[in-house]
């Protein structure tokens, strides 16, 4: 949840693989640089599409307590090993620093589609 309506993300135990879709991501995707180069870094969700920072941000947490060995995202390459560890415990501890855009409109109060 966070990202947008019905994400999910699938766990396998037996080798604590974990595909997050968008829940967080190995690449910027804000800027055209770094989607044309896919820098191997650590994000939070794609800002231009995440309605609801406080469930993405506990989504975040709840994956990165599983302890992956490897996570496999939407944007970006496979990341396993102890540096993709340390660099998605630093997103899940200031997920607000590094991942919610300051000033942003829907930041506390998630966009919501009428239904009609």
């Amino acid at each position: 949840p966070g990202h947008a309506p019905g994400h999910i993300s699938l766990w396998r135990e037996e080798d604590r693989s974990l595909i997050v879709g968008d829940a967080f991501i190995t690449t910027g995707q804000e800027s055209v640089y770094e989607v044309a180069v896919q820098d191997l870094e650590m994000h939070g969700p794609p800002r231009y599409f995440t309605p609801d920072w406080d469930a993405a941000e506990r989504s975040v947490k709840r994956l990165a307590a599983l302890n992956p060995q490897m996570v496999i995202t939407g944007h970006g390459a496979a990341a396993a090993g102890v540096g993709m560890r340390k660099a998605l415990d630093s997103l899940a501890e200031r997920f607000t620093v590094f991942a919610v855009p300051p000033k942003s409109k829907f930041v506390r109060e998630p966009a919501m589609a009428a239904n009609s």
